[in-house]
């Protein structure tokens, strides 16, 4: 909610904010984003960020911190060297464990980086390969000189191209070539680098200029030889600073020493001043105590800042003071490593007791701050470090404060109430005042009220002074939330949980002329959580997460000039002139003149409040306590724009192997798995990247907030890793290659496509020819078939010819049948004709003559198993039993003719009887020719002769 007041006059410095409910990882680092104070104390103070040294995982104590040119952060820490990129702290220890106690980053004049330290009996660089890694390079062991084995080296400095290493007692001096050791009789402390001067105190003596290889004493500065300085800064008017560690500050003009009489000057004296350095964004003086943290003093003397344990630092003790890049200054700690971002144009509030709670409302009134919160309404004045008082009367709920005709009006949970100088004053019962909108009218200004129960019209009596007229008539007593009038003097409302409206009021302002309830999806996407606000010159709407302004209809048409669509949700608020904000969950972006800022702040949800309080401050209301915005320090102070970096490309498969990370870099061919680390050196922030790996995909990833990604299974190909932070839209490109296998080189591939064509072609032709013999087969199988049925066939043929024989043979066995029998027959009536005769001649005697009767015995005889029989018989038997004669003369080569004729006739299966007349013998003759018959062919006694003879 943006609530326009007053102007107000006053200035501010930078300052920071912590919350006890808020906290914001940065890389694993639980950061305290708030500081917190004591009850007497109600300063606003720049961000602080806690380093503890279970975060960056070394020792407590911090000596020295420096800065490289690619914004690193370098500490000496008693384990070792510290590296903070943003992301990762990493642990560089000295090759003998030694203590680092001072540390120096220098740009080299090819542009390289040099990071300078120094330790007991050892000093020397660490550089950065190509690959990002830190090889450490002694100087002291190449020099070798005697007296670096007692000396330790406590401070580094850099005058012109010479790089001084400076211990107790000696001051080694490195021209990049050769180091030259000076020697003095005394002890001194350390040497500083004022506008181009080297000086040195000597313990017990004075203040000394190093010029040439001679020390020189300064005017005037013998008074010093009792006190211990502890540094030199430059002071205006071409002076010098020095600070000591118990008698106080002095300023030397260049021909004496005066003391700098400031309020702080005893207190300094008391808690030991350890190390200064003069900040950058308005010469102010940071002096770090050995008992009571830090004071943040400007070049008059007054005090700005004053960090301790109690708000917020983690040790009192202060080692080293570093201002980096950014002009965030960086302190060293007996315990730990903070970080105060004294250029930050965020400041807050809050105390360790905070009276206060969640704020809703704030106005500059009568030069002094009031804040409106859930607990009620506080006062202090404006831009001092006094506590916050309550105002009686008005504990509870407070929606608004705002400032009108020089009169501070507060809308209570209770009432409305006008907050006087010495009290307060209740001018109406009305409850929930959440906005006072002035309206002009005619013959007037009124104000419009917005309230748990509608709307209402305030007017000023004839004193001048605000006071209630009435509700406006004719809508419903809704909680008008926000109000927001258009150019043509009708109004817009959104209800507190549920509802917008547009409404017209009548000339007097008493009584509602239309009134138009805008429902869900028909005229916007969601009904709840509407939010109207003034949108240059205009009403911008929101609707669940879309944005809306009203046509001339009053019609509402969408809003798409707030930059690209976002995933996130969030909420605009105007500002002042041309200013506006998006905010988020955890954050807020501010747009003005320059370029966006993001603001690592969470406002109170469902009631997210800005109020310019002046042209100079936005108030930011929090759940504990509040944000300034200084919008002219904004201006005038812009960090670099940087980039994120490609800090190391790993390879996946063994983390100790790491690549460079130049432009156009080629990973070895079996190196297909990689990690990218990256960073990007804003600290105390929160930090979220995107990325992808053009050549595998054109997609930008989601937001993380990791330092690194992996890709595995990469392909010979040439790839294009884009990076870019949230922070702005600059991307950081890293190109890189993947060698090839020997199969994945031009001329493998023009092998493998040699290889494959030939491939290809000896599968045409064995194809072809597979073809050829496909169709020779599919000939042969044809006429194979051709073959098989002509087979068919003839065994048909032959299988009917076989049958026809079979029926011949048959038939030639039923004649032969026929034939033995006809001749049996014959015989057998022949035989009965000769015995008929021979009984007629017995019987007649002489009467039949004998030669008639001899010539016809003699014709029956002849005719009774004659020869013509037997052929005939043999001719039809052959036909029927082929070979069987044969057979049967190669199985008893011996057989007669005659016995060939009862093998026959047995074969005829004709029984003994029937055989004599064939074969033209008895029966009894046939009985021994079967007996000799069966001994010549060797037959078993129970053999069947007839059937051996069906078998040949």
């Amino acid at each position: 909610m943006i609530c326009p007041l007053e102007k107000g006059d006053g200035s501010i410095a930078p300052f920071y904010y912590n919350t006890k409910k808020h906290k914001h990882k940065l890389n694993g680092v639980l950061l305290l984003l708030f500081v917190f104070f004591s009850s007497v104390s109600a300063q606003e103070t720049p961000p602080l960020v806690n380093f503890q040294n279970t975060i960056y995982k070394a020792h407590n104590q911090n000596w020295a911190i420096g800065q490289s040119k690619d914004h690193i952060i370098y500490t000496a820490n008693s384990d070792g060297l510290l590296e903070y990129d943003g992301a990762v702290w990493k642990l560089f220890p000295f090759p003998n464990r030694q203590i680092v106690r001072a540390v120096l980053c220098d740009t080299m004049p090819n542009g390289g980086s040099r990071i300078y330290v120094g330790g007991y009996s050892e000093f020397g660089y660490w550089q950065k390969t190509t690959k990002g890694q830190l090889i450490y390079h002694s100087l002291s062991k190449a020099a070798n000189f005697k007296s670096l084995q007692t000396e330790e080296i406590w401070h580094i400095l850099k005058d012109g191209k010479d790089i001084y290493f400076q211990s107790f007692a000696r001051i080694y001096r490195y021209d990049g070539q050769k180091i030259t050791e000076l020697k003095t009789r005394d002890n001194f402390m350390f040497m500083r680098n004022v506008r181009g001067r080297l000086y040195v105190q000597f313990l017990n003596k004075g203040l000394y200029e190093l010029i040439g290889n001679k020390f020189v004493m300064l005017k005037g500065s013998g008074f010093l030889a009792s006190a211990v300085v502890s540094s030199i800064l430059p002071f205006p008017g071409n002076k010098v600073l020095v600070t000591t560690t118990k008698q106080g500050i002095f300023i030397w003009d260049n021909e004496k020493f005066t003391e700098w009489k400031i309020p702080l000057a005893e207190e300094l004296k008391q808690n030991i001043i350890n190390k200064a350095v003069v900040l950058s964004t308005d010469s102010s003086y940071a002096f770090g105590s050995i008992s009571k943290g830090l004071y943040v003093v400007d070049n008059s003397g007054s005090l700005r800042f004053h960090f301790k344990k109690e708000n917020g630092l983690q040790n009192n003790t202060i080692l080293s003071l570093f201002e980096d890049s950014n002009d965030h200054l960086w302190l060293g700690l007996d315990q730990g490593i903070d970080l105060i971002k004294l250029a930050s144009p965020v400041i807050s509030y809050q105390t360790n007791d905070n009276p206060l709670g969640s704020t809703y409302a704030a106005a500059i009134w009568k030069g002094n701050l009031y804040v409106g919160s859930n607990n009620g309404v506080f006062v202090k004045k404006w831009m001092s470090s006094e506590p916050f008082r309550p105002i009686r009367g008005l504990e509870g709920q407070t929606w608004t404060l705002k400032v009108i005709n020089d009169q501070l009006l507060c809308g209570h949970n209770d009432a409305t109430f006008r907050i006087e100088k010495n009290g307060i004053k209740r001018i109406s019962p009305v409850n929930g005042g959440w906005q006072f909108l002035p309206v002009v009218t005619k013959s007037d200004t009124v104000l419009l009220q917005g309230s748990y129960t509608g709307l209402h019209i305030y007017k000023k009596d004839k004193a001048g002074q605000w006071t209630y007229q009435f509700p406006v008539k004719g809508i419903p007593p809704i909680p008008a939330k926000q109000i927001v009038q258009t150019n043509e003097g009708s109004f817009w409302i959104a209800h507190a949980y549920r509802g917008l409206y547009h409404i017209e009021l009548n000339a007097k302002l008493d009584s509602a002329i239309s009134w138009k309830e805008y429902k869900a999806p028909i005229d916007i996407p969601s009904e709840f959580s509407i939010e109207i606000t003034p949108w240059r010159g205009k009403v911008l709407i929101r609707s669940g997460n879309n944005f809306f302004q009203p046509d001339s209809e009053n019609n509402l048409q969408p809003y798409k000039n707030l930059g690209v669509k976002e995933d996130d949700e969030f909420k605009i608020r105007s500002g002042i002139d041309q200013d506006w904000f998006k905010i988020y969950l955890n954050r807020i972006n501010f747009y003005s003149n320059t370029e966006p800022k993001t603001l690592q702040l969470s406002l109170v949800r469902n009631s997210e409040t800005i109020i310019p309080l002046s042209n100079q401050y936005y108030f930011f209301c929090l759940d504990n306590g509040y944000a300034l915005y200084d919008r002219k320090l904004s201006d005038t102070h812009t960090s670099a724009v940087l980039t994120p970096t490609i800090r190391k490309v790993y390879n996946l498969r063994n983390l100790t192997e790491v690549f460079e990370t130049k432009a156009e870099t080629t990973l070895p061919v079996d190196v297909r798995s990689i990690r990218i680390a990256y960073a990007l050196p804003i600290f105390g922030q929160d930090v979220q990247f995107k990325y992808r790996l053009k050549g595998l995909s054109d997609q930008w990833s989601e937001w993380t907030d990791k330092s690194y990604v992996e890709y595995t299974n990469l392909s010979h190909d040439q790839y294009s890793f884009e990076l870019r932070s949230s922070l702005n839209d600059e991307v950081t490109t890293y190109k890189f290659s993947v060698a090839p296998y020997w199969y994945e080189t031009v001329w493998a591939r023009l092998l493998f496509v040699i290889l494959a064509a030939a491939f290809l072609t000896g599968i045409i032709i064995f194809q072809e020819k597979r073809l050829v013999k496909h169709r020779q087969k599919l000939l042969e199988e044809q006429e194979e078939k051709l073959r098989q049925q002509k087979l068919i066939n003839e065994r048909r043929i032959i299988e009917i010819r076989n049958e026809n024989l079979q029926s011949e043979i048959k038939n030639k066995s039923q004649q032969l049948s026929n034939v033995a029998i006809n001749v049996v027959r014959k015989n057998e009536i022949l035989q009965e004709i000769r015995d008929e005769l021979q009984q007629v001649k017995q019987e007649l005697g002489q009467q039949l003559p004998n030669i008639h009767y001899q010539k016809l015995l003699n014709s029956i005889e002849r005719n009774v198993a004659g020869k013509d029989d037997w052929v005939l018989f043999e001719e039809n038997f052959n036909e029927v039993h082929d070979e069987f004669f044969k057979k049967l003369k190669n199985i008893c080569p011996s057989i007669s003719p005659s016995e060939l004729r009862l093998a026959a006739c047995l074969r005829m299966n004709l029984s003994s009887k029937e055989m004599a007349p064939v074969l033209g013998i008895s029966v009894r003759g046939i009985e021994i020719k079967r007996y000799r018959l069966r001994k010549k062919l060797e037959l078993e006694n129970d053999s069947n002769l007839t059937e051996y003879m069906m078998d040949v």
